[in-house]
């Protein structure tokens, strides 16, 4: 057969193709399995994963066969079954098809898991009495989980959207596999020394192998004599491990352990709103009521605007009084003036000079008034409209004509 006289196939249909054969290989095959990761849909479907100490495989088992159980499936249970292997062929993927179960044993890690609680509730580990209240004031956090895991992010996310105040230490750990449960007990040591309010322990969903280090004795020991208030947020809701039982507090998932953690943080900032609220309503009704009084007190006082209207027409009409008044003064000054200057000028003595008088003055530049104040042979001088002159006194006559004689 040469490489044109091969079909050429789609993807769905090299799926068909497989599914059909292994459907005509296997019809029907009995199952030995252990559940490991069991998960009802809300269809009614359940989703499961079956293995044993080399492999696992998928499974699953329809609504109406479920039906027909008289039991519930829970993770860690050692089951027999009647499966159709076949190709779930959307995807490519293996998987059987369960028809029937019935339970067969617990499983040796779900037995592990049952002893170990048994002992530790005897021990009084997982007593409601030893747990610690919830801290009144959290400032503070301290989480252990793996720096790559989910759980973190998820964790880091919801304290940043309802504690924004609040910070963060992160005390890095293995989450999953042999060496996990040493270091998370060693986290956990760094973490019980730190100054810290409230720890969170969080790892996200897993079958019970990959949660198993929280089910460690010593670990679980240690959580519950940790001296600060503990928060488990171990895998999904159905999961469950003994870490969850010995925290103070049990979360469903990482996300609801941080929202436990700043619960009092969401309340308190919500608190501080509705005061802030209250406080800004009491100031506005405190300044609606103050203008309602100065509304009243203006109804009853003269507006001021009137007031300064007024004063501005009496001030108007004394200036244009004050005006009239001083302009008549003015007159009246002007005339009186002019009055005086031709009184002043008629009794002017050197007006009477240009009608061909003169004035005499003795010596010392004093008018010569009087016969009296002269005497023969004086120096004298004369004052004309037009000039001085130099004079003596030759002789002296009173206004009869008498001569005088000194």
């Amino acid at each position: 057969m040469t490489e044109s006289d091969l079909p050429l196939l789609s993807v769905s249909g090299l799926n068909r193709l497989v599914s059909q054969a292994i459907g005509q290989k296997f019809p029907l095959v009995r199952l030995n399995a252990e559940l490991s990761q069991v998960m009802q849909a809300a269809s009614g479907h359940w989703y499961l994963t079956l293995k044993d100490a080399q492999a696992s495989l998928r499974a699953v088992l329809f609504r109406r066969e479920a039906a027909s159980l008289a039991f519930r499936p829970t993770e860690g249970m050692q089951v027999e079954l009647r499966v159709v292997p076949g190709l779930y062929e959307p995807k490519g993927e293996f998987q059987v098809r369960v028809l029937a179960m019935t339970q067969a044993g617990l499983g040796s890690l779900f037995e592990r898991f049952q002893r170990l609680k048994s002992l530790l509730e005897a021990d009084g580990v997982f007593d409601p009495a030893r747990k610690k209240a919830f801290p009144s004031r959290v400032d503070r956090i301290g989480v252990v989980t793996s720096l790559g895991a989910a759980a973190l992010r998820d964790v880091l996310v919801t304290l940043t959207n309802h504690g924004p105040r609040l910070e963060v230490m992160v005390f890095p750990s293995l989450v999953q596999g042999a060496e996990a449960p040493a270091a998370l007990l060693a986290a956990l040591g760094r973490a019980a020394e730190a100054e810290i309010d409230l720890l969170i322990i969080a790892r996200g969903g897993g079958s019970l192998e990959d949660l198993w280090a929280f089910n460690d004795e010593r670990l679980v020991r240690a959580l519950a004599q940790c001296p600060v208030y503990t928060v488990a947020g171990v895998g999904h809701e159905t999961d469950l491990s003994l870490v969850d039982l010995a925290a103070d507090y049990r979360a469903a998932t990482p996300t609801a352990a941080a929202l436990w953690a700043s619960q009092r943080e969401e309340a308190f900032i919500q608190r501080l709103q509705a005061l802030g609220l209250a406080q800004a309503n009491a100031i506005q009704r405190r300044l609606a009521i103050a203008q309602q009084q100065v509304d009243r007190a203006a109804m009853t006082l003269p507006d001021p605007r009137a007031r300064l209207a007024l004063q501005k027409l009496q001030w108007v009409r004394q200036a244009e009084r004050f005006l009239r008044l001083g302009g008549h003064r003015l007159d009246a000054a002007r005339s009186l003036l002019s009055g005086l200057s031709v009184r002043l000028r008629s009794l002017d003595p050197t007006a009477v000079l240009s009608r061909g008088y003169a004035l005499v003055f003795d010596d010392a530049g004093r008018p010569v008034v009087s016969i009296h104040g002269i005497v023969s042979g004086q120096p004298v001088s004369l004052a004309f409209s037009d000039g001085k002159a130099r004079a003596r006194i030759e002789g002296i006559a009173s206004a009869e004509g008498k001569p005088r004689t000194d």
